[in-house]
């Protein structure tokens, strides 16, 4: 029987016919070779976490190259003869740790530690492949398909341009720094002084490097047909055999990287699946008049060609232009097995992908080669090959003409709602051929994509053009004015509107002219407008104080988990290895209006696919239906865990699938048919807007809080009013919510990726009727939780246990990223109505201000209280009526999402603060300060210590200068204070138990490690406590064995009450220990825990923190500038530097504050600039549920320039060890980007004619949302 073969690590594996093509090389790496460093999140290429490299022969010269692929993308039957590198081959503790994985380590580069493995492995390929030949730019510029939502991106670029052959001084010095600081080895054994393992491992790498295996293995080149039952795979060589395989079949799919999946799913695979990703015919180039590229050519290979052809042959010089526009197309290992003819043939069979390929090769009249067989050939037109009938026939090859640069100009854009990675909001290319010696047009060519499917060409305004000079005013506005009529784009959701695309793209052929008009024909200050925002490498430092006389305790150290995090050695939930017999579950959802109600299911289609075994409803359960047990602290209603009749929002999950396999379980789960008593007939109510206007308002509003003013000021001279909005967020965790149940001899163990281990054991205890100390929870970390896993995970939680109890077998539940959209709830809505009466100074003399918060479907989780505190920031309120109202709508029950109500509560009174600011006329510094709270206030000291930092003042000159000498670039400066009002909650226990053999310690807690550095900060405690190095410290998974009844782990004050509990825990041991160093004057650690040991002390101790423990609340100060740059002629933005300063008290650990720090403000810059929620307003629906669609920030959205200052000389009497938490106050600051960009907004409308009005820019300031703010209109654009 055929089989493919290939290695991994090293080591030979084959994949025969059980293994079909939707068997993904992730899957096999996972579950089959047992390798469960590389992880999985969103299952199309789009987060990066699933990373590997390759090592492969690649036609048509067989050169061996390494590269990296996302292996959730590629079938583990495309993998003959490839070697395969994962995370652990790399580098482990067994051997040694490569250099890239100690170096992110050492840079703190890691938080949660999910995306990692990612991030290595990219970074390997790239060094293995480049070695000493890469850029600072180009490894800054490598990243873009790699997602981190922890750290804010910062460390990891500055660990990985380290290597560089070009690295800054700044660089060097901290490289140096880190090593010195670092308490963490290359090598995991722990050696002293010289390490043989390492030198050892330098000669005898774990990766074979020996070429010949691949070579040997492709030799004979033979067609290999895999049988895999129902379907077969044909991996084939030559392009005889293609169409030989073809003409016998009629269904059939031909794949080469099967990237294409990244954007258009396959649910199902045809009968035949055709592998000619080695086809040699359709591979290499030529170059005679034109340059013919081969259709199965890589992209990243193409790129390369370009780079090379474009700097030796003057009649491809646009090739670079091509080259720069690729560049933001997909990534790096998207593109090293995405192909030329995969590409187009996505665009064929959807005419609406977006395809920049297709745009450059149109634009420029490139012609494809088509062909029915080996010998029958026909070129085509790009255009026309969309129109052509592609049954049984294959492109082969494209053909670009040459063009002479003196007398054609070529102009592309793409632009995106981020840097990098991102689908194009409208693309667009250019070409004018003038006449000879002549600036009259011989030809234009005008190429846009999302438009519409069917738009292509704008060809009555090519028509206008020709015979007529395009750099005068007269036929630019002639072109204009036609395209505004020629372009008619389709509402297509989630794409931005069809009013946003086109006038983007009349806006990008204006800002094409701009870029080719000759200098003399131009105003100046118009040229800046033709050129797409660059980002320079970024950069960052970090400005704190450390007190040598108490470390280990605030010492700058990275995480004590980071190396293995590094070498995907640190294991999460569904790290468990495959148990025997288990199953793996996935939620059937009701995908109808809420309101409508269930009566039954079908299952029949379901159970004919093989492998499904069980399914369950809520009739299952035998205990409550609840995962929100109302006897938990927070929780006040109970939530279904499945719906028992009235569907309470669109995706509410209403029974439960079981199968051998996760894909046939999600795949099984969109099989079950929900039978319907009735469906509701009215639109959902989906906002607070909807809810006002609904006959439902009253039952569905319910007022929190109201604060009452003390007192009303009469010097009443403007009235300022207004309506504030702020959207949704997802937390988007790297890790999906994940739960393992195994039975045990006396109850279940589960493994669950959650913030809070006792909701989860109550939860399942009360829903399967059993004791709760038969229910053990197990938590080692989790990757990412942000708030999203405190209450939510706990129903996948249930899930999964009803799973186990039901069937006795271990049952693994992975909730896939798009029923994870659906079903999970996200960051409160949050919308306000204020009115303001100021005197002539600003200074608020009545303040009313009416919030609403969106809670989605359930009452739990109301954040009303904690607005209202967090809206007062650090102004005096005793003026001020504000009143919180919670709202139920027709979505997910919303949850907690970092920052919860901080977020909100400072970007409202902020805002409000900037318009009483342009409403008087006065600085918005100036109104601040008048309203600030005068008695025990650090804020305005650290404000002006800021504004001396960041040298405000000559860059508020600077921003100016800029402004007026460029009409289409603008920039904004601004500055936001903060007070952050800290609250305790708990409780949280900590149990240290010291080993008499050598002195070592053990600590488990009750908290969880979810990349905050928890562990961290208890073994620095810990250490500091008894006089000892951290590495004689081990942390433990969290337990409800040793943890019971602990709180959920969040609101940034774990890490801290966490290591109160430590200290606490280590003063008991210590004071047992008292009386024994006192006999021993003073004996080495070790010896005395001997002594203690043998004379009876117990040398084990916890410590539960609780409300009742002399820690106090407090304020936490901070303060941010920033400076952002404005592409107004698209709306693209670039964050030119930050400096943000913030009071951590004495930091516990400033290594990991900084990362805490830069890694909130990152999340909340996507917040407020590229994450937009959209729903189907007449069914619920959520429409932005994939990596797709749905866009956090990437390594290039970050601050270019992001300096973080820790307040110098802060102590705290209130906190722990004079610490202050860090794990969201940055993110409320993340607002200031808001007034920043509608500064520039503003300049931009000023220069355009408008009166000085308030601008809002609708949140979050999306491309579309700044750019309709300008107010564009034809007749602005203009040359002269």
């Amino acid at each position: 029987m055929a089989k493919i073969v290939f290695k991994i690590n090293g080591k030979q594996y084959e994949a025969d016919g059980k293994f079909g093509p939707d068997v993904s090389l992730n899957e096999y790496i996972r579950n089959v070779a047992e390798l469960r460093g590389t992880k999985a999140m969103c299952h199309e290429g789009g987060c990066g976490a699933c990373i590997v490299a390759v090592r492969a022969a690649l036609p048509p010269t067989n050169e061996v190259k390494l590269f990296s692929v996302n292996s959730c993308l590629v079938s583990v039957l495309s993998c003959h003869g490839w070697e395969i590198i994962t995370v652990e081959g790399v580098g482990n503790r067994l051997t040694s740790y490569h250099e890239i994985q100690s170096r992110l380590a050492k840079f703190n580069g890691t938080q949660c530690g999910y995306c990692t493995p990612g991030w290595i492995m990219n970074m390997y390929s790239i060094y293995e492949s480049k070695k000493n030949s890469i850029t600072q730019n180009e490894i800054e510029n490598s990243f873009a398909g790699n997602i981190c939502r922890c750290t804010g991106y910062r460390p990891i670029a500055d660990a990985f341009k380290t290597f560089a052959n070009n690295p800054d001084q700044e660089l060097i010095n901290k490289l140096i720094d880190v090593e010195d600081l670092s308490v963490l080895r290359s090598c995991g054994k722990r050696c002293s002084k010289n390490c043989h393992h390492k030198a050892k491992n330098d000669k005898e790498t774990n990766i074979n490097n020996d070429n010949s295996w691949c070579v040997i293995e492709r030799s004979d080149n033979k067609m290999i047909v895999v049988d895999c039952g129902k379907r077969k795979w044909f991996k084939t060589y030559v392009l005889d055999d293609v169409f030989k395989i073809m003409s016998k079949n009629n269904d059939y799919k031909l794949i080469a990287g099967n990237t294409g999946q990244g954007v258009y799913h396959v649910d199902d695979y045809p009968l035949n699946v055709i592998d000619i990703f080695n086809v040699s015919e359709l591979k290499g180039h030529t170059l005679d008049v034109n340059l013919v590229l081969g259709a199965g050519m890589p992209l990243s290979e193409m790129m390369e060609l370009f780079l090379k052809i474009s700097s030796e042959n003057e009649d491809f010089a646009y090739l670079k232009a091509f080259y720069d526009h690729m560049d933001l197309v997909a990534h790096i290992p998207v593109r090293n097995i995405g192909t030329i003819g995969g590409n187009l043939y996505l665009k064929y069979m959807n005419n609406d992908f977006q395809s920049d390929l297709f745009l450059l090769f149109e634009t420029v009249g490139a012609m494809m080669t088509i062909a029915e067989s080996v010998i029958d050939m026909k070129a085509v037109s790009c255009t026309n090959f969309l129109k052509t009938d592609m049954k049984r026939k294959v492109i082969i090859n494209i053909m670009l003409p040459p063009l002479s640069s003196k007398n054609t100009k070529i102009k592309t854009y793409k632009i995106m709602p981020r840097s990098q990675n991102a689908h194009a909001v409208v693309n667009a290319g250019f070409l004018f051929r003038f006449k000879r010696n002549s600036n009259l047009l011989e030809k234009a060519t005008i190429v846009y994509g999302s438009i519409s499917p069917k738009f292509v060409h704008a060809t009555k305004t090519e028509g206008i053009l020709a015979g007529k000079d395009p750099f005068i005013d007269e036929t630019l506005q002639l072109a204009l004015k036609s395209l505004d009529k020629e372009i008619s784009p389709e509402e297509a959701p989630p794409e931005p509107s069809a009013a946003y695309r086109k006038m983007l793209a009349i806006s990008l052929y204006y800002k094409a002219i701009l870029n080719l008009c000759p200098d003399d024909k131009i105003d100046p200050k118009f040229k800046s407008g033709g050129e797409a925002i660059k980002r320079l490498t970024s950069r960052g430092t970090e400005t704190y104080d450390t007190d040598k006389s108490v470390w280990p305790l605030n010492q700058p150290i990275p995480k004590i988990e980071a190396l293995v995090q590094c070498s995907g050695e640190a294991t999460f939930s569904n790290d468990l290895p495959s148990q025997p017999d288990e199953v793996f579950a996935a939620f059937v959802t009701a995908d109808v209006i809420a309101g409508s109600v269930i009566s039954d299911f079908d299952t029949s289609e379901a159970f004919k696919l093989p492998g499904v075994l069980a399914f369950y409803t809520a009739k299952d359960i035998p205990g409550d239906n609840s995962f929100t047990p109302v006897n938990c602290t927070l929780l006040n209603f109970h939530e279904e865990i499945l719906c028992t009749k009235e569907v309470k929002f669109y995706g509410d999950p209403a029974g439960i699938i079981v199968a051998t396999r996760e894909k046939i379980a999600n795949k099984a789960a969109k099989l079950v048919k929900i039978n319907y008593e009735s469906i509701a007939k009215s639109k959902p109510l989906l906002t607070t807007e909807d809810v006002l206007k609904s006959s439902e308002k009253d039952k569905r509003i319910t007022m929190n809080r109201t604060m009452k003013p003390e007192e009303v000021g009469n010097d009443v001279k403007y009235v300022v009013n207004g309506e504030f909005k702020l959207e949704s967020q997802h937390h988007f965790y790297m890790e999906p919510q994940t739960c393992v149940v195994r039975p045990t001899e006396d109850g279940l163990e589960v493994i669950s990726s959650t913030q809070w281990l006792d909701l989860t054991n109550v939860a399942i205890a009360q829903s399967l009727n059993v004791p709760a100390n038969s229910v053990t929870v197990v938590v080692r970390r989790v990757g990412g939780g942000y708030g999203g896993k405190i209450t939510r995970s706990c129903q996948i939680a249930c899930a999964t246990a009803l799973v186990t109890h039901l069937l006795g077998r271990t049952c693994r539940f992975i909730m896939p990223l798009e029923t994870n959209m659906k079903t999970i709830g996200k960051r409160l809505p949050t919308s306000c109505n204020f009115e303001v009466g100021v005197n002539d100074e600003g200074e608020i003399q009545y303040l009313k201000n009416i919030i609403y918060q969106e809670n989605g479907c359930s009452w739990n989780e109301s954040m009303g209280y904690t607005t209202v505190n967090h809206f007062r920031n650090c102004y005096d309120t005793k003026r001020w009526y504000i009143e919180a109202n919670a709202v139920m709508t027709d979505t997910a029950s919303n949850t907690w999402c970092r920052a919860p109500s901080s977020t909100e509560g400072v970007a409202m009174i902020e805002y409000i603060m900037e318009k009483i600011a342009h409403r008087i006329g006065k600085d918005p510094l100036h109104v601040r300060n008048v309203n600030m709270v005068k008695e025990d206030n650090p804020v305005p000291d650290l404000m002006h210590q800021l504004m001396k930092d960041s040298n405000y003042n000559n860059r508020l000159e600077e921003v100016k200068q800029f402004n007026e000498q460029n009409r289409w670039r603008k920039r904004g400066l601004k500055i936001i204070p903060m007070t952050y009002d800290l609250f305790y909650i708990g409780p949280y226990n900590s149990l240290i138990s010291v080993y008499h053999g050598d002195g070592s310690v053990i600590i488990t807690h009750g908290g969880i490690e979810m990349g905050q550095g928890i562990n961290t900060k208890a073994a620095q405690v810990c250490a500091y406590m008894f006089g000892i190095p951290v590495e004689k410290i081990s942390v433990k998974p969290s337990s409800s064995i040793t943890s019971p009844n602990s709180m959920a782990t969040g609101a940034s004050v774990g890490s801290e009450c966490v290591s109160f509990a430590t200290m606490k825990a280590c003063e008991i041991i210590l004071e047992r220990l008292a009386p024994v160093r006192e006999m021993m004057n003073n004996p080495p650690w070790e010896e005395l825990i001997e002594k203690a040991f043998q004379i009876g002390v117990d040398l084990q101790a916890s410590y539960m923190y609780s409300a009742k423990d002399d820690v106090k609340p407090y304020d936490i100060y901070g303060a941010c500038a920033l400076e952002v740059e404005v592409d107004i002629l698209t709306g693209n933005l670039d964050i030119r530097r930050v400096d943000l300063l913030e009071d951590t008290g004495r930091s516990l650990s400033p290594k990991i504050d900084v990362a805490q720090i830069e890694g909130a403000f990152v999340m909340g810059i996507g917040y407020w600039t590229s994450e937009k929620l959209m729903y189907d307003s007449d069914t619920g629906k959520i429409l932005t549920d994939r990596t797709w669609t749905y866009k956090p920030p990437g390594i290039k959205d970050i601050p270019a320039d992001f300096r973080v200052y820790f307040r110098r000389n802060s102590k705290n009497p209130f906190g722990v060890l004079q610490s202050k938490a860090t794990g969201e106050p940055a993110l409320c600051l993340a607002s200031v980007v808001t007034h920043a960009l509608r500064e520039a907004v503003r300049a931009a409308r000023l220069d355009a004619g408008y009166e000085d009005q308030w601008v809002d820019i609708q949140n979050p300031c999306t491309v579309e949302n700044i750019f309709s703010a300008v107010g564009h209109k034809v007749e602005h654009f203009i040359l002269k």
